[in-house]
């Protein structure tokens, strides 16, 4: 039943895949916990979901209660762009919309202006998807002459952000980068304005929006858009560090909005994914132009319309035979990805920014001791 909470299956050893492997020893269950319980006592928090229908296995593991909840940071501009996909299907818009044509006058003034030409009329749905808009990014991106957007987190921990007052930030304090569809710059600012553009397109709130078209379907109870759904709870969040700070109980965490922004679970992210893959979200046709790699992300990544696609030998050269996975990666080293070759997932919170490269390893290990490939 679509949606349907998996059962635990206990599976003491997987079988090997093929004969070839079946002469090399194939690591156990017992094995793969014991990777588990070494690698949370290196994070301050650690959530995993990995579930595969070929070997009719699933395996959660959680360093506090079974279905902690997190922030999941920018796994939530999957969750967006699969919104807009989803009001694209229903005749709402095209990728091919500009963005002016949605959104009310002034809304795009001085976010597009590079080398003192202004350029909103040229930006579309689909550059903002993937990230090629031209305007800056309010999280990370340069500014100028005005500090940095993440030392106003820090500074006022009891201030939460509108996204209005996201927007402003690049508006006021940054350059656009390019011309549309000119140059790829990762922007949660474009991301801000994806949601408004949601809201206006349905005259509802993005939270609401959120759980009417994609929480309730999946029954994904434990998800909610973060200080802006009821349901969120800041005091059930594991940790979220930053920059060795735990900002879980900070109103500055209201940072993220379309962007990210969502308390979820690992069950409710592979609820997602599943979702997702499985046509119960969108089309298959939406889903693949999602997936296609357009663009170089921090190397070994590829970015599609909100989709991220990780190629493990890209990551790991020496490696081989291991699948393609498409999902979301979130700032906290968190991971949500999904293999549609073998409908297998992998859901990783670690949920600490400088763990980023450790839960890569994490996940690597994961894909390898799936697949079989040693």
């Amino acid at each position: 039943m679509p949606g349907a909470r998996p059962q635990m299956v206990s599976v003491p050893a997987l079988v090997c895949p093929n004969t070839l492997s079946q002469k090399r020893r194939c690591p156990s269950m017992v094995d793969f916990k014991q990777y588990v319980t070494r690698l949370e006592k290196k994070v301050p928090t650690l959530q995993v979901h990995l579930e595969s229908r070929r070997h009719t296995m699933l395996y959660t593991h959680s360093s506090t209660t079974l279905n902690q909840t997190f922030h999941s940071a920018s796994i939530g501009k999957l969750v967006c762009a699969t919104l807009m996909m989803q009001a694209i299907e229903a005749g709402l818009v095209t990728l091919d919309t500009p963005v002016r044509d949605v959104l009310q006058a002034g809304m795009l003034n001085h976010l597009f202006v590079y080398k003192d030409t202004d350029y909103q009329h040229q930006v579309t749905i689909e550059h903002l998807l993937g990230h090629t808009s031209g305007t800056n990014d309010y999280f990370e991106g340069k500014t100028h002459q005005h500090p940095k957007f993440i030392k106003q987190v820090f500074a006022d921990k009891d201030h939460h952000f509108t996204p209005d007052e996201l927007l402003d930030f690049t508006r006021k304090h940054q350059r656009a980068v390019g011309r549309p569809g000119e140059r790829f710059l990762y922007s949660d600012t474009g991301y801000v304005l994806l949601g408004k553009i949601l809201e206006a397109l349905y005259q509802k709130p993005y939270a609401v929006l959120l759980r009417e078209n994609i929480f309730d379907k999946l029954d994904m109870a434990d998800t909610c858009l973060c200080f802006y759904d009821p349901r969120f709870d800041a005091s059930k969040l594991a940790p979220v560090v930053y920059k060795g700070i735990d900002m879980r109980l900070a109103n500055s965490l209201s940072c993220d909005y379309a962007g990210g922004g969502l308390q979820t679970s690992a069950a409710d992210l592979a609820r997602f994914l599943k979702g997702l893959f499985t046509d119960q979200l969108i089309s298959r046709a939406s889903r693949e132009k999602m997936m296609v790699p357009r663009h170089r992300f921090h190397g070994f990544m590829r970015y599609g319309l909100g989709m991220i696609e990780v190629k493990p030998n890209r990551l790991a050269p020496w490696i081989r035979g291991c699948p393609t996975l498409y999902g979301g990666l979130g700032s906290l080293s968190v991971h949500a990805f999904y293999d549609p070759v073998h409908d297998d997932v992998y859901v990783i919170n670690c949920g600490d920014a400088s763990k980023m490269r450790l839960s890569f390893m994490a996940l690597l290990y994961m894909i390898k001791w799936l697949n079989k490939t040693h």
